[in-house]
């Protein structure tokens, strides 16, 4: 039996309670775990307070159904731990629409074009809670 390697690159950089995801390639099941597991260690830092995530998806390729999975299932983690707001950046109108229906029974999607609108929109959010 051999180890599977991670697919994926990714960033997880926290702007007080924003975390920019910078999100890169084709992803696997593996590449998922990572980033999951660096989420959570970023929220930690939080202590409880509310936060959001600011997807950069511009890199973005395509995902296996098993990496898909992973992270539809990590958003209910995300809802207990405080994230507020997800906001995704340079996603097509079909892959908004998927995001649409992941995030059903969570907060809706927000979709931009720039990261620097998306991480100031998160920002003042987060001002008026």
């Amino acid at each position: 039996m051999t180890d599977s390697i991670a697919h994926g690159k990714f960033s997880v950089t926290p702007q007080g309670e924003v975390l920019l995801c910078e999100i890169q390639g084709a992803w696997n099941k593996e590449g998922s775990e990572q980033l999951i597991e660096d989420l959570k260690a970023a929220v930690q830092g939080f202590a409880g307070k509310k936060w959001a995530r600011v997807m950069d998806m511009q890199g973005w390729e395509l995902a296996t159904p098993d990496a898909i999975s992973m992270m539809t299932d990590f958003s209910a983690w995300e809802d207990q731990y405080g994230c507020v707001l997800r906001c995704f950046i340079g996603l097509n109108p079909i892959q908004q629409q998927l995001l649409e229906m992941k995030y059903q029974h969570s907060h809706k999607p927000q979709h931009f074009s720039h990261t620097d609108t998306a991480l100031s929109y998160a920002k003042q959010f987060l001002q008026r809670l």
